[in-house]
Order: structure tokens, then sequence, then C-alpha cells
């Protein structure tokens, strides 16, 4: 009873159709998206890549395999070679004797030292490895650590780099071996000047030395300003030295200077009595009447040593009268004269002598 009552509602079912309007289809289809042809953009990306690996893949297959070959070949020497070079290594650190270290006087640079931090410590054996070529422990602060990379291969293939630490010299010029450069001094000499009754002679320096000493022909002079005056009471040659100092360099200047004659007082060595020009019409040493001196003068006979004239004041000189006599002494008669002076210059003689002539 059910399962014919289930086939006829099926049949049923089966058997029902709708009215189909063609114009009311197309009407609707019109209505519709239109669909797109073609590949959509990630598409085309896809298909590149696959193209591009399959062109890689050939260009491998088909390239030489000698190049191949020979990167394996030097890869398998230089593991050879690297291997020779740390087998002798280990050979010559094993033969090496012990020594003992000749810095064990000089204080170790402590690894807990905050003063030694970022110092490469080394052991006694690597200092005095003569293949390493290091520097003695006491010359460590003139040499810097540089890292060394070097290689080393296993059995497997694989390769691990090793870094080693090795002291090179720094090529740094010493301080005794820097150059001094001095501060610049230039000397000037003035000519000869007798403008207080003395010779004098003004020397100068042009220097950024604030203080600078002196000597004259070896003798040091005790004058620190930048100028002075030389009393030339000779004749002769007088070198002058300077030497400066300025931030711990030094420079020296000399000048050499000449005074053609001895100082004499700047005597004149005749008169005339006669003359209407007083300063010839009588003698008396230039010099003593200039200069704030005290003194003793006297003429003499050089017949037989007596005393002709003396005086102690410059302002009283011989009018050519004989003392002894009171009268005018011979014409072109050379006579002596002599000055003791009381107080004298640095440098200077006490007596002056000479002659003098009544014309």
């Amino acid at each position: 009873m059910k399962d014919q009552f289930e086939t006829k509602i099926k049949s049923v079912v089966e058997e029902f159709t709708y009215d189909y309007d063609p114009k009311a289809w197309e009407a609707l289809s019109k209505k519709l998206p239109k669909t797109h042809t073609g590949f959509s953009w990630l598409g085309k990306i896809a298909i590149a890549g696959i193209l591009s690996i399959g062109l890689i893949s050939i260009w491998y297959n088909f390239s030489p395999k000698n190049e191949r070959s020979n990167n394996a070949t030097g890869v398998a020497k230089n593991k050879t070679q690297t291997s020779e070079k740390t087998n002798q290594l280990a050979a010559q650190k094993s033969t090496t004797p012990t020594k003992t270290n000749a810095n064990q006087n000089i204080p170790s640079l402590a690894p807990n030292n905050t003063n030694n931090q970022g110092l490469t410590q080394f052991t006694p054996e690597a200092i005095l490895d003569p293949n390493l070529h290091l520097a003695p422990l006491a010359l460590r602060q003139q040499h810097t650590s540089v890292p060394i990379v070097s290689e080393s291969f296993h059995d497997d293939g694989g390769q691990m780099p090793q870094v080693q630490e090795r002291l090179l010299p720094l090529d740094l010029p010493s301080i005794s071996s820097m150059p001094c450069k001095g501060p610049k001094i230039i000397l000037d000499a003035d000519a000869i000047n007798y403008e207080d009754g003395t010779p004098r002679i003004h020397v100068s320096a042009e220097t950024m030395v604030s203080e600078l000493n002196w000597n004259v022909n070896g003798t040091v002079i005790n004058r620190k300003n930048k100028s002075f005056d030389l009393l030339a009471f000779k004749g002769q040659t007088y070198t002058i030295t300077a030497e400066g100092q300025l931030d711990g360099c030094k420079t020296t200047e000399k000048i050499s200077i000449t005074a053609n004659e001895d100082y004499n007082l700047l005597a004149v060595n005749a008169f005339n009595p006669q003359s209407r020009d007083e300063r010839n019409a009588t003698f008396m040493p230039y010099a003593l009447t200039i200069r704030d001196v005290r003194f003793d003068l006297v003429v003499l006979d050089p017949d037989n040593g007596a005393v002709v004239f003396k005086s102690s004041d410059a302002q009283n000189a011989w009018d050519g009268i004989d003392q002894r006599n009171g009268q005018m002494v011979p014409a072109q008669k050379a006579y002596i004269w002599k000055v003791v002076l009381q107080e004298t210059l640095p440098g200077e003689k006490s007596t002056y002598t000479g002659t003098i002539v009544r014309i």
C-alpha cells in the first residue's frame, strides 16, 4: 500500500511541467552579467614562473661539467694545504722547549684590573714563539692587536673560521725623534754710539719669547729682556748669542759686532792754546766732561816724569801752562796724560793713558 502511494507521487512529480515562454527567457538573459573569457592576471604570473624554472633547469643540465669539477678540485686542494699547515704548527709547538719568561719582573696585566680592560692577554709561550713575530711584553703599549681569520676544514667537508690575534708593531715616531721647532728669533744691532760718553751698542731681538738668555763671547749676561746695551770698551769682534724657549723647544741665534778701536775716554791727541774754539784751546778727555764719574787727571813730562798739570774737575782743563814754572810748555812736544777712575762700569778698566801735543 505504501509502495503504491510513493510510486504514484513520484510519477506525478516527474510528469509535472511549466509552460515555456521563449520571449520571457530572452529578456531575462539580457539582464544577466556577461562572462569574461581568457586567463586572469594570477594565471599569467603562474605560467611565467613555470616557464622560467624550466629554462633554468635546461641551462643547468646542458652546461659544461668541467667548471664544476675544477671548483670542487680547488676546494679539496685548499683543504689539503690548510690541513698540512695546521699539522706543521702543531708539531713546532710541541717541539718548542719551555723558556723562562724574561719579563717575569714586569707587572702583569691582570684581567680583573679595570685600567687594563680592552687589552688582549697572551701567554708566555705565545710571546716567546718566534714564528708569531711578537714584540716583547715591555713594548706592548707600542703595538696593536689585530685579529687574523684563518679557515680550518673538517672531515665532513664543513668549514669553520677561526680567529687568532697577533701583535703588530705600530710605525709611530718616538718622542725623541720628533722634530722640535723652536721660536723664531731675529737679532739686530745698532752702530756704536757715545751719547753718554761710553761706547754702547744697542742689541735687540724680535721674537715671541718673553724672556731671553744672552751671552757675549761666552760670558753670560744676567738679562731677561728682549734688548740690552753692550759696552764695547775693547776694539774687537763681539759674538752675541740669544737663546729662547717656547713649549719646550729651544732656539739659539747669533750676531757678530766689531768695535774698531779701544775706548780711551774720547781724548784728543793735540790741542792749540791759541785757538778761538775753547774745545781745541784746552785739553780734557771729552768723556770726563759728560760722564758723571769721579777721576784724577795728571799730565807728566816724559823727560823726568814730573807733574806738569793735574785736575779732578772736568771744568778745569789744561791750557798748556807748566805748573812748575808757570810758562807755556814747548810746542810739538808730546806729554803723557793719565786718568784714574774712582768708579768704573762693568768690563771697564780703571786707568786710562795717552799722549797730548801742544801745537
